[in-house]
């Protein structure tokens, strides 16, 4: 396989590299990483990978980046309709390679419980369609990025909207946790605030926004707010 990929990658007018696995190495390349698993370009957030920092295609592109475990199908048939189409040129790649149009924003970006967390407004349960996922459940909503939220899957649902954690999979750390049972939907905590949180949110600054949050927090805010 890796002499195939070698070969291709030569003469290739363009690499992409879909899944967790292809991107930043995925499960398999968890410490110690007995397989020596790598992505394309990056070994988690590290530049590299088997074809190398270097690499370009014919087109002069690195390989675009299209994560995640299950990568959306939309953001795969997308990009690969920009390469059919010629207009590739217009698709920004960020630092890891990854189309902006999908990865600039964050999971959160258009969760339906996106007022439960302003509100600091929880739910230890799975499956229930009220309370932030963040606080309890380990939900990575606020810290990934892509467009779940944004872009449907099966221009339906998602994990959030279904009552089910994101587990940030589009992030070149995936996994963020071992995957014994009780490690994984579980917020880590240190002295009660979560241990990661929301990128240029300080520790000191969550403490005082959740006693504030809690304090204001509306009843319908416990109520279903689903009609069925």
């Amino acid at each position: 396989m890796k002499d195939w990929l070698s070969d291709l990658a030569k003469v290739a007018k363009f690499v992409v590299a879909v899944g967790d696995c292809a991107t930043w190495g995925g499960i398999p390349a968890v410490a110690p990483n007995p397989s020596e698993s790598q992505g394309l370009q990056f070994l988690k957030r590290e530049a590299g990978g088997f074809l190398g920092t270097d690499y370009r295609a014919q087109s002069g592109l690195p390989v675009i980046n299209i994560p995640g475990c299950p990568a959306h199908p939309d953001w795969i048939t997308q990009i690969l309709v920009a390469i059919a189409t010629g207009r590739i040129d217009d698709i920004t790649l960020d630092e890891f390679h990854r189309p902006e149009t999908f990865f600039k924003s964050f999971t959160q970006t258009g969760c339906t419980r996106n007022i439960h967390f302003a509100y600091k407004a929880s739910t230890a349960e799975f499956g229930q369609r009220t309370g932030c996922l963040f606080y309890d459940l380990g939900c990575r909503g606020p810290m990934t990025h892509s467009s779940c939220n944004r872009i449907l899957w099966n221009r339906v649902s998602s994990k959030t909207r279904a009552g089910m954690p994101c587990l940030g999979c589009t992030e070149p750390e995936f996994p963020f946790f071992d995957l014994e049972p009780g490690t994984v939907f579980k917020t880590k905590t240190l002295m009660g605030v979560p241990k990661d949180l929301p990128p240029g949110v300080t520790r000191k600054d969550y403490a005082l926004l959740t006693m504030v949050a809690k304090n204001m927090t509306p009843a319908w805010a416990d109520e279903d707010m689903f009609i069925v």
